[in-house]
């Protein structure tokens, strides 16, 4: 992505790049029904520079419809978040990401005890993802199912999947282990602990980790087409947190987006290894097998001629996509309450128009 810097311009010609620019996103958008479930976006650079909206019913049932400031379960996005409490814990000398998970969750077994934080964090620790234990005692994803009951899965099931480190294979039992670190070093529950150290100071006040259900928290309904190819609503109460269970909206994403460059929570040095990618090789030099560009809850993408951090979200209801492009200083969201929308892909659009509107100024 090339977008023009230049002190030089003229307000006209920034005024007119806006406009244009506002025009082709809006449009892109207006495609959408807006009786229907749909979604909030928005791309702001740090100047400022803001395009933002949202089309389609936070409720079907109430006819409510959905605005920049609905909340939307993020899903995965949330990784990022808990891999952000993990570098703190570490910067505050409370764990190293070298330890081993069982110096925190000795329940596991010893064969999880090769197992580290890193490697949680990085995808490589062979460890079975929970969801698949879950699936196998027929609990669905409508059923309760609590934290307790996915690591006393975890417990039982004593079998790694792989050699640890040796392969990529992204898995959420990795980052709902990672939350219980932070319960256990902290002494808070990764919601408390993120409010205080992550949310609040930078002002994301609409901005909570749901882990107990039901919850009274204004939250965007979950939608499903069902066979007659009609809107049902499809959420869950699974209370697991860590790998998912982050809620917000897209106003205050920018405001963690602009962190990345800011470091107004963590420091600059700390936000920077958000981006680090995981070991590419072994220690024996070995490749690491269907390896992936996967830094701290966050993939490195590297089109539109740049590199940037991204992450997709998807679970029962909801879909969402997250990117930052660190030297545009640039933050997109797009959330959705309809499981199937193609969230990543809009955003690839907004990011397709800005570049071009900027190609012609």
């Amino acid at each position: 992505m090339r977008i023009d810097k230049s002190s030089k311009r003229q307000d006209y010609m920034n005024s007119t790049h806006s406009q244009l620019t506002y025009a082709a996103i809006k449009q892109l958008f207006n495609k959408l029904s807006s009786n229907e479930p749909g979604c909030a976006y928005i791309a702001s650079f740090d100047d400022g520079v803001t395009y933002k909206g949202a089309v389609g019913l936070e409720s079907i049932e109430k006819k409510l419809p959905i605005t920049t400031k609905t909340i939307f379960n993020l899903a995965s996005v949330s990784k990022q978040f808990t891999a952000f409490a993990i570098l703190l814990l570490e910067q505050d000398g409370k764990l190293s990401l070298n330890d081993s998970i069982l110096k925190y969750i000795p329940s596991l077994g010893a064969y999880a005890e090769p197992v580290t934080l890193r490697h949680l964090i990085h995808h490589t620790g062979g460890l079975v993802d929970y969801m698949e234990l879950a699936e196998k005692e027929k609990i669905s994803e409508t059923d309760k199912l609590t934290a307790e009951t996915s690591l006393e899965h975890l417990e039982n099931h004593q079998i790694a999947d792989f050699p640890v480190g040796t392969k990529f294979d992204y898995s959420n039992t990795g980052y709902f282990l990672l939350s219980l670190v932070v319960e256990k070093v902290s002494g808070e529950c990764l919601r408390e602990f993120s409010k205080e150290r992550i949310f609040e100071p930078l002002n994301m006040n609409d901005t909570t980790i749901v882990d107990c259900y039901p919850t009274n928290l204004p939250i965007a309904r979950g939608y499903l087409k069902n066979e007659q190819g009609a809107y049902e609503i499809f959420e869950s109460p699974w209370e697991q947190t860590g790998d998912g269970a982050v809620h917000t909206n897209v106003e205050d994403l920018i405001k963690w987006g602009q962190n990345f460059t800011a470091g107004t929570v963590g420091g600059k040095e700390l936000v920077k290894r958000m981006g680090e990618i995981g070991p590419k090789t072994l220690p024996t030099g070995e490749l690491i097998i269907e390896n992936e560009n996967y830094a701290f809850g966050l993939s490195i993408g590297e089109d539109f001629d740049c590199h940037y951090l991204e992450h997709s979200g998807l679970w029962a209801g909801y879909h969402s996509h997250f990117m930052r492009f660190l030297e545009e200083r640039l933050t997109i969201a797009v959330l959705s309450n309809y499981e199937d929308f193609g969230t990543q892909e809009y955003a690839k659009k907004i990011v397709e128009i800005i570049t071009e509107k900027s190609a012609k100024k």
